[in-house]
C-alpha cells in the first residue's frame, strides 16, 4: 500500500488528498494540518465579520470528520512536522497537544504548507486588540474580540485586498475606521490611475484615509491602541488590523534542502515536483510560472492553490498534467465597487525590463465605458485599461474598475491573454449583445480600440 503525506490541510493540501484518494483508493493518505481547521474559505471571513455570513460555519468547505469518515482521508489535526528527512523518505511530527514527537515513513510528500501573515517589525504588533488575518481561528478572535469590548474605533494597518475589505466590514459593524498606508495609494497591485475613484468612494463612506505614511508602532493609552505615525498625530483605537502582506510558509522545505526561488516560495515544475521527485508542493508556498512574463512568480491566490493541489495528486496517481500557469487574475469588492486586475500593470510591465530597458515598448489606454446600453436603467460607467506590447500588440494585462459588470469582464481579458491573442483580436472577439447585458461595443472592446492604435 503507499501512503503518501500531506502537509498542511487547507485548500491544496486537501485538493490533492480528495483527489488521491479518488484514483488511488487503496492508498494511504495522511494530512498533518497544525491548526484548528481544514479547507475554509480565507476570502470569506471579511464578509462573516461585517455580517453578510451569518455563520463562520459556512466558510468551512469539508470537516476534518467528514474527510475522515466520507472521503477515507487519515486527517491528524493540530499535528505539526518539524522536519522532513529526504534519505530515509520520514517526516518528524509533533502532536502538538501531548507534546508528542512520532516519525511517519511516505511513498509520496505534498507540501501545502501555504503562507502566514507578516507582522511587521514595530513595537507593539502582538499586543492585546492587534489582529492579523489570514486562518479562519484569526476571525474568530476577531469576532469574539468585538463581542465582548464592543470597539468604536479600528485601525487597518495596510490598504491592499484584506485591508480594503475589513475596512469595509468593520464599517458594517458600526466602527470608525482608518486605513494606514505606507505608499501614495491604496491598492498597490492596480496602477495609481484606477484608484481615483475607489479612493473617494472609500471615503464617502466614511473611511479615514492615512496614504503615504507609515506606523512605527502601536502602545496603549489609557487602555485603548495607539497607532503611531512618525510625526504625525497618533491615532487611538480598541482594535487595530494589521494587513501588510503575507510571507511563504517555505521553511520546512528549506530546512530539508529543497530549492526554493528568487521569492523564497518553494520552486516547482509544472507537474507541481520539487526538485525531489518524491516530493510535490503546491498553494501559497510555491512560485508559479507567469503567463505573460516567462518565469516563476509568487502570487498567493485561493484559485491557483486548488488548482495546484488537485494537479500534484493527479500526478501522484499516475497521470501527466500540467499546471498551464498563471496571470495573477484577481477580483476584490470595495463597497459598492468592484476592481479587477489580470496579468502586468502598466507600472508592472515597465519595471519588469521585459519591454524595453525602459519600458519604451508599453503602450496603454483607459477608457470609461458603459457596462449596459446607455439608455438602460440603472447602467454604470465602467473604467477599463488595458497594456499591451506596442510591438506586436500582445496583452501584457488589464484593470477594471466600476459598480457593475466587472468581475466576468477581466476573465474574457484572462482568457485572451491565455490564449496568446493580440489586442486586434481582442477588440473583433465575437461577444454576446442585448441592451440590458451590454453595449454593442463592450468596454473591454472599445479599449482594445483605443490601445489598438498605438501597435506598430
Amino acid at each position: 500500500m503507499n501512503t503518501i503525506v500531506i502537509i498542511g490541510g487547507d485548500a491544496a493540501g486537501m485538493s490533492a488528498a480528495s483527489k488521491i484518494k479518488r484514483e488511488m483508493k487503496e492508498s494511504d493518505v495522511i494530512v498533518y494540518e497544525r491548526g484548528e481547521h481544514i479547507s475554509f474559505s480565507a476570502c470569506g471571513m471579511p464578509y462573516w465579520i461585517g455580517g453578510t455570513i451569518e455563520s463562520d460555519e459556512d466558510l468551512l468547505v469539508l470537516t476534518p470528520e467528514v474527510a475522515r469518515n466520507i472521503r477515507g482521508i487519515d486527517v491528524r489535526m493540530r499535528h505539526e512536522v518539524t522536519a522532513i528527512n529526504r534519505a530515509e523518505k520520514t517526516v518528524d511530527v509533533r502532536n502538538l497537544d501531548t507534546g508528542e514527537i512520532a516519525r511517519q515513513a511516505y511513498d509520496k510528500l505534498v507540501i501545502a504548507t501555504g503562507a502566514s501573515a507578516v507582522r511587521p517589525p514595530i513595537p507593539g504588533m502582538y499586543r492585546p486588540g492587534v489582529f492579523t488575518l489570514r486562518a479562519l481561528s484569526d476571525s474568530q478572535r476577531i469576532y469574539a474580540y468585538m463581542a465582548a469590548t464592543e470597539p468604536q474605533t479600528a485601525v487597518v494597518i495596510g490598504g491592499g485586498y484584506i485591508g480594503v475589505e475589513m475596512a469595509e466590514a468593520l464599517i458594517d459593524r458600526g466602527l470608525e475606521v482608518h486605513i494606514v498606508e505606507m505608499l501614495p495609494q491604496i491598492m498597490p497591485n492596480f496602477d495609481a490611475d484606477m484608484v481615483d475613484e475607489v479612493t473617494e468612494h472609500l471615503r464617502e463612506k466614511g473611511v479615514q484615509l492615512h496614504l503615504n505614511v507609515g506606523s512605527d508602532g502601536v502602545s496603549e493609552v489609557d487602555g485603548r491602541l495607539a497607532v503611531g505615525l512618525g510625526e504625525q498625530e497618533a491615532i487611538v483605537a480598541n482594535l487595530v488590523l494589521v494587513s501588510v502582506g503575507v510571507r511563504p510558509n517555505s521553511q520546512l522545505a528549506a530546512e530539508a534542502g529543497l530549492a526554493l526561488g528568487s521569492s523564497r516560495a518553494i520552486r516547482v515544475d509544472d507537474h507541481m515536483r520539487t526538485d525531489d521527485p518524491d516530493i510535490y508542493a503546491a498553494g501559497d508556498c510555491v512560485e508559479h510560472h507567469h503567463i505573460v512574463l516567462g518565469e516563476d512568480v509568487w502570487i498567493p491566490l485561493a484559485p491557483s492553490a486548488n488548482k495546484g493541489g488537485r494537479i500534484a495528486g493527479e500526478n501522484i496517481s499516475g497521470s501527466d498534467t500540467s499546471f498551464p500557469g498563471i496571470l495573477g487574475t484577481a477580483v476584490v469588492k470595495v463597497f459598492d465597487y468592484t476592481m479587477s486586475v489580470t496579468g502586468l500593470t502598466e507600472r508592472g510591465a515597465i519595471e519588469s525590463g521585459k519591454f524595453g530597458a525602459n519600458g519604451e515598448f508599453v503602450g496603454s489606454a483607459a477608457i470609461s465605458a458603459y457596462d449596459k446600453a446607455h439608455y438602460w436603467p440603472g447602467a454604470e460607467k465602467i473604467k477599463a485599461k488595458l497594456v499591451i506590447d506596442k510591438r506586436d500588440g500582445h496583452i501584457l494585462g488589464a484593470q477594471l474598475v466600476g459598480k457593475a459588470g466587472v468581475n466576468k469582464r477581466i476573465d474574457i481579458i484572462a482568457t485572451a491573454i491565455t490564449a496568446g491573442l493580440t489586442v486586434d483580436q481582442l477588440g473583433l472577439l465575437d461577444l454576446s449583445y442585448a441592451p440590458p447585458y451590454s453595449p454593442v461595443y463592450d468596454p473591454v472592446q472599445v479599449a482594445a480600440n483605443v490601445v489598438m492604435k498605438q501597435v506598430g
